[in-house]
């Protein structure tokens, strides 16, 4: 979950999602680990494919706090120094 304004706390996107979608496991705004400060995004966790499915298109522009948020799925990172390495 993208462009999330930053009044937006764990709670505030679980249940902007929960309200529509009972499967929503757990979300998680990420933050500055210096300032605490939401880094505008987060991850909201599913524990139907179907539901998550729906929320990628249904959720996308829906407002959460003072920002319509973007949606897409999250692709995990490759890890960092592994390159050539074996």
């Amino acid at each position: 979950v993208g462009d999330l304004s930053p009044e937006v706390n764990d709670f505030v996107l679980q249940e902007t999602f929960f309200q529509r979608y009972p499967s929503v496991r757990n979300a998680r705004v990420v933050t500055d680990p210096t300032t605490g400060r939401s880094k505008g995004f987060g991850f909201v966790r599913f524990g139907e494919e179907m539901e998550r499915d729906r929320a990628l298109v249904e959720m996308n522009g829906v407002l959460c706090g003072s920002r319509p948020m973007r949606i897409s799925l999250a692709i995990p990172r490759k890890p960092v120094g592994m390159a050539g390495a074996g």
